[in-house]
């Protein structure tokens, strides 16, 4: 186990504690979730009290929602922008003094939104320590961003953006708990995954995948040089059709405005990035058809708001599981891995372990995926895609949580 001093290899860089904190987080998450489906197909199922805030009863699907939300990307997200965007900004990283208090707040508030599956009054004080802690790790982020005298912060700004979102996203589920409308939580699932996550992976996709790509796929190890072509007009073009879309949604109006060039736009990405290409190289196939699921999941999308305006019920959530376990599972499995080897002194190989987990969880998206397209399979998929997940990532926990609190293998500090 970790020794938690401040010599400790674990604070010895930002990622070591956000990493651990998320992916134990991560684990604890998967697992309540496939306790509450082997419940479920019991024949009954873990209740979140009688009551929540003023005699209204948040539903299992919008806790858990928030929990898979805010739960452990946040984590993961801090750990990995206070490593290495430092080196995008040229400014020095947060102290210890800085950036530990706010993960460790986090995290608690993570662990007691677990334990308001039971007790709900843990989920008031749970959701609060998010939106504190979220407030103070933008702050850091942010006072990073404008004192950075590098000309090009588009990625960084973009990303400033997004956490904004993120901390209103935690603020309307404190606000509808506190105050007993659903309504604020809806809005926070929103926000969390069109305004937060969804724009997050998009831009640290759009900096990382062309450069890690270009880093490997070159003579000898390939027969043609690999071009990165990441423009700046694709963040700001999907950055705009996300915001349309948040709009629409909340307007409770069909999104296919937003939906179909956001389909186009991130399944063209995925061609000019070269998916087939990458599996030359295991550790950079991960990302690249993790990457595919983002364009997969809004072509969903777009299904579903054309059977809608056909008068048809739709894919119901068919399409909000394809991108959030598709494309944010897969992407968080295949970056975490990378950057755990690289910044541990180990080589970028994708190991048994990894590569196995990592497919699996591409297996638990499209069980997610067809339980919703085929209801009589149903049950037995929601069942098998939460036990899956579990069990992939109690693996890959196992080979890589322990690198957070090991020095490296390299001997190199970090």
């Amino acid at each position: 186990m970790p020794r938690f001093n401040l010599r400790s290899p674990l604070l010895q860089a930002p990622h070591r504690l956000g990493f651990l904190a998320g992916g134990v987080l991560l684990l604890a998450s998967l697992l309540v979730w496939a306790l509450e489906m082997l419940s479920r197909s019991a024949g009954f199922s873990l209740t979140l009290g009688q009551e929540i805030g003023h005699q209204v009863g948040i539903p299992a699907m919008l806790w858990h929602g928030y929990l898979m939300i805010y739960g452990f990307f946040p984590l993961f997200m801090l750990g990995f922008i206070y490593t290495a965007g430092p080196r995008w900004l040229n400014v020095p990283s947060p102290s210890r003094r800085q950036y530990v208090p706010v993960l460790l707040l986090f995290a608690m508030g993570s662990v007691l939104d677990i334990l308001g599956r039971w007790l709900p009054a843990c989920m008031l004080v749970g959701v609060a320590c998010h939106a504190l802690a979220w407030l103070a790790g933008a702050l850091i982020w942010c006072r990073a961003v404008w004192r950075s005298p590098v000309p090009d912060k588009t990625h960084a700004l973009l990303i400033a953006i997004a956490f904004a979102l993120g901390g209103a996203g935690m603020l309307a589920a404190w606000a509808g708990f506190a105050l007993g409308q659903v309504t604020g939580w809806r809005l926070s699932i929103t926000l969390g995954v069109w305004g937060f996550l969804l724009p997050v992976f998009l831009v640290v996709s759009h900096r990382m995948i062309p450069f890690f790509s270009a880093n490997v796929l070159q003579p000898p190890q390939s027969p043609q040089p690999y071009i990165a072509w990441r423009p700046l007009s694709l963040l700001y073009t999907l950055g705009g059709l996300l915001l349309l879309r948040i709009i629409l949604e909340y307007l409770q109006l069909n999104t296919l405005l937003a939906d179909l060039p956001l389909a186009v736009g991130l399944l063209y990405t995925s061609w000019r990035w070269q998916l087939r290409r990458s599996f030359q190289v295991k550790l950079l196939a991960m990302l690249h058809a993790a990457f595919a699921w983002a364009g997969l999941g809004m072509t969903l999308f777009v299904v579903s708001d054309v059977l809608q305006l056909l008068g048809q019920p739709g894919l119901g959530f068919a399409p909000l599981h394809a991108l959030t376990l598709g494309f944010f599972c897969t992407m968080l499995l295949a970056f975490v891995t990378r950057v755990t080897l690289g910044h541990s002194g180990r080589p970028l190989l994708a190991g048994g372990v990894a590569w196995v987990a990592y497919w699996a969880m591409h297996g638990v998206a499209l069980a997610r995926v067809l339980g919703e397209i085929i209801p009589a399979w149903q049950g037995v998929l929601y069942l098998l895609a939460a036990l899956a997940a579990g069990i992939a990532v109690a693996a890959w926990s196992r080979v890589y949580l322990p690198m957070y609190w090991q020095a490296r293998a390299d001997g190199q500090p970090g």
